[in-house]
């Protein structure tokens, strides 16, 4: 009896140990994907999927475990000890996945505590449900579910959350009404953030502009964004609108009702979560339901109709263009020419050369909206800043030319990068190398997108250093035998900067966080 008692202290302990470090690496993954319900769940498959040796550690596991439990009523008093290295074995899954993080460490906020309290709640009544039945042997099963357990305790606390959030939208909402500035709201799948900074910096040429920092563009980080920033005499708010669902757009739009509400491009951004192209057309749209005016791109036949619909509805519409096509705004790349307005004439201005046409265009349909003159208006575009880690050019004390593009990379976005990178090179009369994990979140279509950029690196001349798993095998497919394979953005970025000579260009393409593998 007293050897069994010892047996269930110490597969306590080693339980515990297992859930710490399981506890650890789960909550900083939650806190990663800001705490959306069933994503925890999705980036352990991806591990499971792409490091194989996290399912064997947990068939050994599972294996030990029943060996313990079957031995335990025989008197088997050595196999049975087995049953306390289980837990400890599946904590190693997924394998090689960080627990404290390298790229960025877990902040303890209340609502990461209070997510660590309700999984600890969870978790200890599993465990005790499961030694109630399996004896020592249970204790395996709370540390295989820990991430199904995090999705769990975030969906129960969806509601809390809600709740805790409402003083800070009451209070931004307060704010808007005495400040009362024009709120101007863009979306789309890609391009949000270097609109609207694009966006604010054109408008700063006539009003006092406040555009919301960053990535800030969910309830609370607008809500923050208005208590922190907004001031009287501020006469233009340009808010970014995120999602990851629909319905989430409309209600952000009630909170922060547009006056003004833009879409950059409908694409394939995410398709992971909403599964087709007409869901993220619908949820997109949502940010034209409540505007009073609309700006949309007329190069997507699907923005064409929205427009239609738009207009039937009486609300006023303002269409753009990045293909030279006839709009209110009209940009040619290619002739170098922008149309500021229907009865314009074209103007030759300079447009950057990493910058993407769409994101210019949609932000001087903004400007036009607002009156902002046209002498102002093209004037800004010569002076346009370029948000952190989107197309950032700088060169070396060596002479290798930088692109840091690793925010967010999407399809269209990586093909005017790798273009403009070669470009540049060409300039420059260098080689081009790409360093790049690859592009996520694109559902089915994420093997066939990474393998077209993989192809794009290869056709421009390039050499694609492939970061990580995730998308290891569909760069090799697409960039072929010359790839050179890393696991860690480090080991490729130290192995690209000893190759690289003066001349070179090197473009960073995407950099996913330590999360994934």
């Amino acid at each position: 009896m007293i050897g069994f008692e010892l047996l269930v202290v110490v597969t306590t302990l080693t339980l515990a140990a297992s859930l710490v470090i399981g506890q650890l690496r789960w909550l900083r993954v939650a806190q990663r994907v800001q705490y959306l319900p069933g994503e925890v769940s999705r980036i352990e498959r991806l591990w499971l999927l792409r490091r194989p040796m996290s399912v064997l550690w947990w068939a050994l596991a599972i294996v030990l475990a029943l060996a313990g439990y079957v031995a335990a009523p025989f008197g088997l008093g050595v196999a049975a000890w087995l049953v306390v290295l289980a837990p400890l074995v599946a904590a190693l899954s997924p394998w090689r996945m960080p627990v404290m993080g390298e790229t960025k460490a877990v902040a303890w906020t209340g609502r990461l505590i209070r997510v660590a309290v309700v999984n600890a709640v969870l978790l200890f009544a599993l465990a005790a449900v499961s030694a109630w039945f399996l004896g020592p042997a249970g204790a395996l099963v709370p540390v295989i579910l820990q991430a199904l357990i995090t999705d769990l305790s975030l969906v129960l606390l969806w509601p809390v959350e809600r709740l805790l959030q409402k003083p800070y939208l009451t209070s931004a909402q307060e704010t808007l009404r005495r400040v009362d500035p024009q709120i101007v709201a863009i979306t789309g799948s890609y391009g949000k953030t270097s609109t609207k900074g694009y966006a604010a910096q054109i408008l700063a040429s006539r009003y006092d502009v406040v555009a919301s920092p960053a990535s800030f563009n969910n309830l609370m980080g607008l809500s923050r964004s208005i208590n922190d920033k907004l001031a009287p005499g501020t006469e233009v708010f340009v808010a970014e609108m995120g999602m990851n669902a629909e319905g989430r757009i409309r209600e952000l739009s009630k909170w922060f009702p547009p006056y003004i509400g833009a879409i950059t491009v409908i694409g394939e951004a995410h398709y992971e979560r909403l599964g087709s192209h007409q869901a993220i057309l619908r949820a997109k749209s949502e940010i034209t339901e409540n505007a009073s005016v609309v700006v949309l791109p007329v190069d997507q036949p699907e923005l064409v109709a929205l427009a239609e619909t738009c207009r039937a509805r009486g609300t006023l519409v303002v269409t753009v263009s990045a293909q030279g096509l006839e709009a209110d705004v009209s940009l040619d790349a290619e002739a170098g020419t922008v149309t500021y307005g229907p009865e314009a004439t074209p103007v030759s201005t300079e447009i950057p050369l990493l910058a993407h046409g769409i994101n210019i265009a949609v932000a001087l349909g903004i400007a036009w909206a607002l009156d902002v003159p046209s002498d102002k208006a093209l004037a800004s575009l010569g002076d346009l800043p370029v948000a952190a880690h989107r197309a950032e050019v700088a060169t070396t004390e060596s002479g290798v030319a930088i692109i840091d593009d690793t925010y967010n990379s999407n399809p269209p976005g990586a093909a005017r990068a790798i273009a403009g990178a070669k470009e540049l090179a060409a300039e420059r009369g260098g080689r081009l190398f790409v360093v790049t994990p690859g592009m996520v979140e694109l559902g089915g279509l994420q093997a066939t997108r990474n393998r077209e950029l993989g192809e794009a690196i290869t056709a421009a001349d390039g050499v694609c250093y492939a970061v990580g798993l995730t998308n290891r095998r569909a760069l090799l497919s697409g960039a072929g035998a010359d790839t050179k394979v890393f696991l860690t953005r480090d080991e490729a970025v130290g192995a690209v900067l000893h190759e690289a000579k003066p001349g070179d260009v090197i473009l960073y393409e995407n950099d996913l966080p330590d999360h994934y593998p």
